[in-house]
């Protein structure tokens, strides 16, 4: 600036620097007002990331009571395997996930939500349907029959790969998938036979299919609610994990393979 007793005014330098310093101020400006309405849309929307047996059996039963007395409120479901929503939580893409616990992780805390029971799914018609005694066989009995395995960026898959003495049809699948949607659809069309945990036998997607307890081992698939580490949870995404409790806390009243903590 050059200074009088009467006036400032720019110089030259000034007057060239001035419409630059102008467009800082306005970029400056924008990037607050940005921010200000994304932390409003994140206030009236919930991002969550779920696995499927989450987004398929607890999420439809609680949802419209949940935002029936929120207003407003707006929910985000990214469906995805147990390394899908890991990632997804890692990424801050959403603001909490459920999901298994694939060993300890830096980023990420895992509060244990709810165990449950490996069973057998398959068709009615199928031959061992009629061999199990009071609705259970034994993991031993599967030898030889079809399996459709999970891959091990899901939670069954990786419980499967560390227990000892399963038949070479289940340790090496005639196929392999990893989402549930294409294991549903394989096991409706009579290709084989799967394991899932006892949760994905609520409302199952076809009534041609049977669910059967398996023993000798007894395994558990385990959830979590999983967050980013040092990341305050808003409080409508806390009332939310209060209700997926409340939730599973009910179904495992009646069912002898799901348990919560």
């Amino acid at each position: 600036f050059d200074r009088t007793t009467r006036n400032v005014i720019l110089t030259q330098e000034g007057t060239d620097l001035f419409p630059v310093a102008e467009r800082v101020v306005d970029d400056f400006d924008l990037a607050i007002r940005n921010i200000r309405l994304t932390a409003s849309s994140r206030n009236s929307c919930i991002r969550v990331g779920v696995v499927s047996s989450i987004a398929t059996k607890i999420m439809p039963r609680i949802l419209e009571a949940f935002l029936a007395s929120r207003p407003g409120l707006r929910v985000q479901l990214r469906e995805g395997n147990s390394n899908d929503v890991r990632r997804l939580v890692r990424r801050n893409e959403v603001d909490i996930g459920f999901a298994s616990m694939d060993g300890p992780d830096a980023e990420l805390v895992f509060k244990p939500l709810f165990k449950d029971q490996l069973g057998l799914f398959l068709r009615h018609t199928h031959p061992l349907h009629a061999t199990a005694q009071d609705g259970v066989l034994r993991w031993a009995d599967l030898a030889n029959h079809n399996f459709v395995g999970l891959t091990l960026d899901t939670a069954t898959g990786p419980i499967l790969s560390q227990m000892e003495h399963l038949p070479e049809s289940i340790r090496v699948p005639k196929y392999e998938v990893s989402t549930y949607p294409t294991l549903w659809a394989l096991i409706e069309n009579g290709l084989g036979i799967t394991t899932a945990p006892a949760l994905a036998a609520e409302f199952l997607p076809d009534n041609r299919i049977a669910f059967l307890g398996l023993v000798e081992p007894v395994a558990w698939r385990s959830v979590y609610i999983v967050t980013r580490l040092g990341r305050a949870l808003p409080s409508m995404v806390t009332a939310l994990v209060k209700t997926v409790e409340a939730e599973l806390a009910v179904i495992a009243k009646s069912h002898s393979r799901i348990a919560t903590f």
